[in-house]
């Protein structure tokens, strides 16, 4: 049997909780040394704005999760994230049937063949003016069965309600 996959990928661009204070969580990083500012003055600035905290970005992901399990329950969900935020991660991306990677690429591969259904979340949500991300996402659902043609809808209009349009 062949491998279903449906794809979707759109841009963050807005904050995503509009009509909610937003913290920030822009901290001094502890240069103390000549080398520590000559490493950092070697950063370069994104060109894409920075629209979410790192407590926001979990939070779009655990939604994303909540989400997917309540369409296909015990999915197991692949997660692109970047780097760890300094805080608590929720406890739904901490499940057995979750993985957090920074390289994906990988473990995708190895589990579109034997994990059925499989969500992959990729996304490149800028925390930081110089983490280089784009504020993309994409969404890979793979599955033995035919999926209908609108399967990820309730995912992607959660999304639509954050602020990433295709």
């Amino acid at each position: 049997m062949t491998k279903q996959c449906q794809q979707y990928s759109g841009t963050l661009t807005r904050m995503p909780f509009a009509h909610k204070p937003s913290i920030c969580e822009a901290q001094m990083l502890p240069l103390t040394t000549d080398s520590d500012f000559a490493v950092f003055a070697d950063f370069t600035s994104s060109p894409y704005p920075v629209l979410l905290n790192v407590r926001e970005h979990y939070q779009i992901l655990s939604d994303l999760v909540e989400k997917a399990q309540l369409c296909w329950p015990g999915i197991t969900t692949v997660i692109r994230i970047s780097m760890p935020g300094g805080m608590r991660i929720p406890n739904n991306l901490l499940a057995d049937n979750v993985l957090l990677l920074e390289d994906l690429t990988a473990e995708e591969q190895k589990l579109v063949a034997f994990t059925n259904p499989l969500l992959v979340i990729e996304d490149r949500f800028s925390h930081i003016e110089i983490d280089n991300n784009d504020n993309s996402i994409s969404l890979r659902l793979y599955s033995n069965e035919v999926l209908p043609t609108d399967a990820l809808r309730p995912l992607i209009t959660y999304l639509h309600q954050r602020g990433v349009a295709k």
